[in-house]
């Protein structure tokens, strides 16, 4: 554990490390928005159903570019969605993705994402063992710069 945390951190400082020139081009920003989560639940009789949940997310993100197209993003968001019993579920996320520009307008993104349990309403997650209190996965999305200033993505994990 101790080795992948030395790695990812030689890997952060590498790719972080900007000359001059280049750090009028990191941009830092704030992201917020709607999750729409897709429960699958599979039943013995019936096959899957699904179910689908809204939530919000609210976060910020720093976005180093490397070249012309490709950038690295790390982000840091708080998300609040329901499960499929229709508990309040808190999490931490945080993923550092790589970005590459198509374009003037569009971006394709993905990379690694943690996720940490915060909360649960009504639930003592030190306590209850039911929860899993961290989730490694992956993202993938795609980006539409609408401005300078303001980019609509979606995004898969």
């Amino acid at each position: 554990m101790k080795n992948y945390s030395l790695s990812l951190f030689i890997f952060l400082f590498i790719t972080s490390f900007n000359t001059v020139e280049a750090q009028s081009l990191n941009q830092f920003g704030l992201k917020a928005g709607v999750n729409l989560v897709d429960i699958q639940d599979k039943l013995s009789d019936n096959g899957v159903t699904h179910v689908s949940k809204t939530g919000f997310y609210l976060g910020a993100f720093m976005e180093f570019r490397r070249s012309v197209n490709f950038s690295m993003q790390p982000e840091v968001y708080y998300s609040s969605n329901k499960n499929k019993i229709d508990e309040n579920i808190g999490l931490l996320h945080i993923p550092i993705l790589l970005k590459y520009k198509l374009g003037n307008r569009f971006e394709l993104y993905g990379g690694p994402e943690s996720q940490f349990l915060l909360s649960v309403r009504g639930v003592n997650i030190n306590k209850d063992k039911n929860y899993k209190k961290f989730i490694l996965a992956a993202s993938a999305g795609f980006g539409f710069l609408v401005s300078d200033e303001f980019t609509i993505d979606a995004r898969y994990n």
